[in-house]
């Protein structure tokens, strides 16, 4: 928010200035008279120095890009954005506490322990949590050109940098209360800056999928064995390349003269340039084994250590939170500082703003729309029509079906040129569409999609599940093909190019498949499949009692468990 602010990123002249002011709570104080002047606002001190923790306020010219006044157009974002923001940026630069949350600076300077660490965060980190942090003019000129950098990087690497600084204070607090969650945030900061990386355990599913595909490709013909033995080897070495990545980053950005910093505050050794690679290596394992296992960190580690940046346990050596924080802010700061800057670049920065979210809209605004290249289309808007038709099917209020006739008379023509992936679900389209209105309002259909409807709506897909299962059909397919249809589908539907049915549709489909094993008199095979539907749609009650009220000789019919009585509509439940 603060890039979008100053101008920096407008394509059209400021139209408009707010002046904006807001309260920030810190630990650092400076003389009253001085007022610190950013690109990004300005800072003025409170009249009283009895107040703890002590007031700033923050006043900031908001400007707004040109436009007419009309709906959507945002006159001001409040004070309340910048302020967190800008309280990131000083808590960082300073090295002390600010924020907007008078509780939560009270808590984090009055010197306790936290409830579930040993000591108070001021034992474990030299300066930060202090009650009172005076601040030098060489302070306060960092301050100032540390923002003036920041508001100038480029608006890609901002983003970045700003999330790291977020990782970081937020790690930073979480020292008050949990050591283990603060290591890991601090030591995420700077992984952020080095990778594109969240955190979680990769799975072979989640791999790569052009990777995962390849490589599934090439293991085609190996035994199941060696397959999965390829495959984890894969994933470990995706994880260390990953460590590996951040331990570069962080070397790459300790200049030499960090070591040479002269330290009044510890008389405890500090870290020697030998020693990174170790300790870094330490701190990544940490790190991971909180996040996988939630390991805690060695004793030597959490307890206070007269502000060292290591600690030895046994024979190894770990970063502590005091070495660690220095660290990892030195590497942040060397990262920002040695960024090119740009004084002005237009950028499309709307959906940015603080408050503005973007919303899928109804289907029935989009899924007729014929215009342009609708050749790769076919699969959200078989989403959208299968949406609209469970509106209506379930009775809801304002259900609608929209015309897809242009559409789908398009389709007709470049149907039988395109790729399977992208034809099927016009095919399913046609069947579908066609079976739920009335015979004067049907699409025509060329002979060619009448084929290829026979053909490839035969084979087994999600799109062949649907069309049969909502035209009453039964699928000429195995049991066993049947079975691994549908988990395939479910396998699949949150993917990239994965195809997700409303959740009626897909309670039709699992109890078609029911169905399909109580008729060859496979009961426990049907009371399977007949548990995995009521328990993909939680709290639908008469799924619920489709299943504790099961007769083998009675058919399982979705209509009638799953659709209201024609002369009772109703809302669906739990959707």
């Amino acid at each position: 928010m603060l890039q979008i602010a100053v101008g920096k990123l407008f394509t059209k002249p400021a139209g408009r200035e707010n002046l904006l002011r807001g309260m920030l709570y810190t630990n650092a104080i400076w003389h009253r008279e001085e007022i610190v002047e950013t690109i990004a606002g300005r800072l003025l001190p409170s009249s009283s120095s009895s107040i703890r923790p002590s007031v700033l306020v923050y006043e900031l010219t908001e400007r707004m890009e040109s436009d007419h006044l009309a709906p959507g157009v945002i006159l001001s974002s409040g004070v309340e954005p910048y302020l967190q923001d800008y309280s990131v940026v000083v808590s960082f630069a300073l090295n002390c506490i600010c924020t907007p949350d008078v509780d939560l600076a009270r808590r984090l300077t009055n010197g306790q322990r936290g409830l579930a660490t040993r000591v108070a965060p001021s034992a474990l980190v030299h300066g930060f949590f202090d009650r009172e942090i005076r601040c030098k003019p060489d302070d306060l000129k960092f301050l100032k050109d540390f923002i003036e950098q920041l508001i100038g990087l480029p608006r890609r690497v901002f983003l970045g940098v700003m999330r790291a600084l977020r990782t970081y204070v937020n790690g930073m607090h979480r020292i008050a209360d949990d050591l283990e969650l603060a290591y890991t945030l601090i030591v995420a900061s700077v992984e952020s800056l080095a990778q594109e990386y969240d955190g979680h355990e990769s799975d072979w599913e989640s791999f790569d999928e052009r990777k995962r595909l390849a490589v599934d490709e090439a293991l085609s013909n190996a035994d199941d064995v060696t397959a999965q033995r390829v495959r984890e080897a894969l994933l470990k070495v995706e994880h260390v390349s990953l460590a590996r990545r951040f331990r570069a980053f962080t070397v790459d950005h300790t200049p030499s003269a960090y070591f040479r910093q002269a330290s009044s505050t510890t008389t405890a050794p500090q870290l020697g340039r030998s020693a990174l690679t170790d300790v870094l290596e330490k701190a990544y394992q940490s790190r991971s084994k909180y996040v996988h296992q939630l390991q805690r960190l060695p004793d030597a580690v959490t307890l206070g250590h007269g502000y060292g940046d290591t600690a030895t346990a046994g024979r190894t050596t770990h970063l502590t939170l005091q070495g660690l924080s220095r660290l990892m802010r030195s590497v942040i700061i060397e990262f920002v500082m040695r960024q090119l800057t740009v004084p002005h670049e237009p950028y499309n920065y709307h959906m940015e703003r603080c408050g503005v979210v973007r919303l899928p809209l109804a289907p029935q605004y989009w899924v007729a729309h014929a215009e342009g290249d609708i050749t790769g289309a076919g699969r959200e808007k078989l989403e959208g029509f299968l949406q609209q038709l469970a509106s209506c099917l379930l009775g809801e209020p304002d259900a609608v079906l929209s015309d897809l006739k242009p559409v789908l008379a398009l389709s007709c023509q470049f149907a039988p040129r395109i790729e399977k992936r992208l034809r099927l679900p016009y095919l399913a389209l046609h069947e579908l569409f066609n079976g739920h209105v009335a015979i004067e309002d049907c699409a025509e259909k060329t002979s060619a999609i009448d084929a290829l409807v026979e053909k490839e709506l035969g084979e087994p897909s999600s799109e062949a599940l649907i069309a049969h299962t909502l035209s009453g059909q039964a699928v000429a397919w195995p049991l066993e093909t049947h079975r691994a249809t549908l988990d395939t589908y479910f396998r699949r539907r949150n993917a990239a190019n994965g195809l997700k049915f409303p959740r009626l549709f897909e309670a039709a489909i699992t109890l078609d498949l029911a169905e399909r094993f109580r008729c060859v008199d496979d009961i426990d095979g049907c009371r399977e499949v007949l548990a995995l539907a009521v328990e993909n749609y939680p709290g639908h009650s008469r799924l619920l009692e489709a299943e504790t009220s099961f007769l083998p000789a009675v058919p399982i019919n979705w209509n009638n468990i799953m659709l209201p009585p024609a002369e009772q509509p109703q809302q669906s439940e739990g959707d």
